[in-house]
């Protein structure tokens, strides 16, 4: 069993410096729960009959409505859907995307751009909630996280998708311009507190400075990526983590 480390004191410091001490304490003291367990159903796959569990019994995450909590962690590995693209394991927070659904509603089909998009998660939910005959561009820099995300965006399904591997800097030179721009932008890892050890034990204050500046220059490059005339949507998830 790995080794419990502790909070980095800077992070408690800061977190008291923007929360105050009571709201730091129940930050920090939440860390060391065990994480929820949540799954994003694929309405194209999830079928009831063949299905590992009923939505019936399930708790539904209030701003998604294909996301359910699960009471426990089974083995997903041992699950033939999961592998079949049935279903996403992803935190209920990072469902928030779903948010962007009614401001999509009756919109023309779109070209949209998820620049930073391994492992698939909000990928995969994007292409849900897009319009139809939409086109989807995931795109992640790192090969080895490329690779995941190819073959989860190949499970979920969908014909009107590309997976690129290129650096933001290189899509400004492109000259090509998307309706919708996601950005999940790389960041300090504060939100894999509760899962990761190694995320607490590589947390510093000189991290987090700069992945503050990485994610300025990515969404530098994202900007004028956006269609001029159109109402493009830069949806910004921040959150200190990366899966």
């Amino acid at each position: 069993m790995a080794q419990n480390v502790a909070i980095p004191p800077g992070f408690e410091q800061q977190m008291t410096e923007l929360l105050g001490k009571e709201e730091t304490l129940r930050l920090l003291n939440s860390l060391e729960d065990a994480p929820p367990v949540s799954i994003r159903i694929n309405p194209n796959k999830w079928r009831e009959e063949n299905a590992f569990i009923e939505l019936k019994e399930l708790l539904p995450v209030p701003w998604c409505n294909n996301g359910f909590y699960l009471s426990e962690r089974p083995r997903f590995s041992e699950i033939p859907q999961f592998h079949g693209g049935a279903f996403y394991v992803q935190e209920a927070s990072s469902m928030a995307l779903h948010a962007v659904k009614s401001l999509l509603r009756e919109r023309e089909p779109m070209v949209a751009l998820d620049l930073c998009a391994a492992p698939g998660g909000k990928s995969t939910l994007l292409r849900d909630i897009l319009p139809d005959k939409s086109v989807l561009i995931s795109n992640e820099i790192v090969p080895a996280r490329a690779h995941i995300l190819c073959e989860n965006m190949i499970k979920w399904g969908h014909p009107e998708q590309i997976i690129t591997r290129s650096a933001p800097a290189q899509w400004r030179e492109t000259g090509l311009l998307f309706d919708l721009i996601l950005v999940d932008a790389p960041c300090s890892g504060e939100g894999m507190f509760r899962k990761d050890q190694n995320a607490r034990a590589e947390w510093s204050i000189d991290a987090v400075d700069t992945c503050a500046k990485r994610q300025r220059e990515i969404l530098d490059c994202a900007w004028p990526l956006l269609s001029p005339g159109v109402a493009g949507i830069q949806y910004m998830h921040l959150q200190h983590k990366r899966k």
